[in-house]
């Protein structure tokens, strides 16, 4: 029962806060449905970060266990040993990439500060009129930067020895540039839950790019609000089962999926390999499919995403981070929780 209502406590509360955005009533039927398609700007926010994240299909809520936390849960990085640091490079569509590194530090057994940025370059574009007709000698580049800074906290209050909770908060500042530039700020918010039980497994709520709308000219078009209900299992040691059901402003629900399967030849060397599904692409027309490869050894992991996206191309996306000390999986720590002090690490 004590464990029944602090995780009740904690989810009510994210719920209640997604229930308090600013959507108004005569907005309901255009947001969150699939008329809302083009409703949103600034689709780049929704760029996958992270390669282990992007095989398993962005099915990552209910794991963000590294810096890229900041990105897809901040309440996930309360997870990191004394920090975590991740880089990544992803090749997108045609001419398209983005990078995005992130590094997070604990302050405290109990609190951890992060920040991050993601760049986006999509190649230069040649400038015409509005009649179609190319200036000579006018090209433009459009660029994006979102820069966020984070921070994790456990709740102490809402917690047992079978089960912790922590909160996250992030607060972005968006620069996006096509021909003019728009600047805006939006914040994130997110709840984690973890089970130690026979099988362990860790529930989360997000709500993310809550703010304003970027404004190029004259008329400013709301962010990509999105507000995420993930959840996470361990059935058996090696092997990790993870889903999302999103439900973006700009379409309507979603469903993701991942997996992981993992190997551990010794205490300090790791093998994965990932697959995730994500039904939006599929309902696009799009594979939808993801697959993935990972490696940690000591301190770093090298990941590699390979995501098919149908008659658009081929995505590649490969990511590296580093743990220090060695970052061992939440459920597989001798002492099964959050607030662990781990051996020789210092938090003065």
């Amino acid at each position: 029962m004590k464990k029944t209502a602090a995780m009740q406590r904690a989810l009510t509360a994210a719920l209640l806060l997604a229930a308090a955005l600013p959507v108004h009533a005569s907005d309901a039927p255009r947001y969150f449905s699939d008329k809302a398609a083009g409703a949103t700007t600034a689709d780049f926010l929704n760029l996958p970060v992270g390669a282990r994240a992007a095989a398993m299909g962005g099915a990552y809520s209910a794991i963000s266990e590294d810096a890229s936390a900041v990105y897809w849960n901040p309440a996930g990085l309360i997870q990191i040993p004394k920090l975590s640091a991740v880089f990544m490079r992803a090749q997108y569509v045609e001419n398209i990439s983005y990078q995005y590194a992130a590094y997070a530090q604990r302050l405290s057994y109990d609190s951890v500060l992060a920040a991050s940025i993601l760049m986006t370059d999509i190649g230069s574009i040649q400038h015409t009129d509005v009649s179609g007709t190319i200036m000579p000698d006018a090209a433009f580049t459009p660029r994006d930067q979102v820069f966020t800074l984070s921070y994790s906290k456990a709740i102490l209050e809402f917690s047992d020895k079978d089960i912790d909770v922590s909160i996250g908060v992030s607060a972005k500042y968006i620069k996006s540039q096509i021909v003019e530039t728009a600047h805006s700020y939006a914040a994130d918010f997110g709840v984690m839950t973890y089970n130690f039980g026979d099988i362990p497994y860790r529930l989360a709520v997000t709500a993310t790019n809550m703010g304003g709308g970027l404004r190029y000219a004259e008329e400013s078009n709301p962010l990509p609000l999105t507000i995420k209900l993930g959840g996470s299992i361990n059935p058996f040691k090696n092997m990790l089962i993870a889903t999302d059901v999103v439900f973006p402003k700009q379409n309507k629900p979603n469903l993701l999926v991942g997996v992981e399967l993992a190997s551990t030849p010794n205490e300090l060397t790791r093998l994965c390999v990932r697959a995730g599904l994500d039904a939006q692409q599929m309902r696009d027309g799009l594979t939808g499919f993801s697959l993935g490869l990972g490696a940690t050894l000591h301190f770093f992991s090298l990941d590699y995403a390979f995501v098919p996206m149908g008659e658009l191309g081929t995505t590649h996306r490969i990511s590296l981070t580093f743990d220090f000390p060695f970052h061992s999986p939440i459920f597989d720590r001798r002492d099964r929780t959050i607030f662990t002090k781990m051996k020789g690490i210092s938090f003065k």
